[in-house]
């Protein structure tokens, strides 16, 4: 076992652990905060950080995955999520993504699906994953993927119970996490 799988692991295992927590209260539990804060943009960064840098602690193992696959999916996911976060990041802005509470964003790509940064580092994630083809990076990335599924699930309670009537519209028209296509 080596020291990435244990860092991507541990760090996907306490961000699930916060979002059990938070989900028995929604839009009162941990995250997202009910007041953001330096200490609880540090903890949200800082365990996604080491998700990432466990992946990268991988690199070298020797892939299970053929060539084609890696980089004909991985790479491709990797730079699309990549964008795709940077964008919904932008759009939500520095204090939305670290947990301070900045209202119902509906603009940008939240007009496309309600969690967008979510779905943006589902795909960097899973395309790393797949573009190093380890045995080890694909169970961090599997992990990962599950738990910012269950994140954005999560966030999506709290932020409806924070704001019911600014959410009620939108949920009505704005999948969830992933687009669909538009309708004539």
């Amino acid at each position: 076992m080596s020291v990435g799988l244990l860092l991507g692991l541990g760090a996907t295992a306490l961000w699930a652990l916060i979002l059990v927590r938070a989900d028995r209260q929604p839009g009162g539990g941990p995250w997202p905060p009910e007041q953001g804060n330096l200490g609880s943009a540090a903890w949200a960064w800082g365990l996604t950080t080491l998700i990432y840098v466990g992946l990268v602690q991988t690199w070298g193992q020797p892939p299970t995955l053929p060539a084609a696959l890696r980089f004909g999916s991985g790479l491709p996911l990797v730079v699309a999520g990549g964008l795709l976060h940077g964008w919904a990041s932008a759009a939500l802005g520095l204090k939305g993504t670290s947990g301070w509470d900045v209202g119902v964003v509906t603009h940008g790509p939240y007009a496309l699906c309600r969690h967008p940064q979510y779905l943006g580092q589902i795909g960097s994630i899973a395309g790393l994953a797949l573009l190093i083809g380890s045995g080890e990076s694909l169970a961090i990335g599997l992990a990962a993927s599950i738990m910012l599924i269950f994140g954005a699930r999560v966030e999506d309670r709290a932020i409806t119970a924070r704001h019911p009537e600014a959410t009620a519209g939108y949920r009505a028209r704005t999948p969830f996490l992933l687009p669909l296509p538009s309708r004539p």
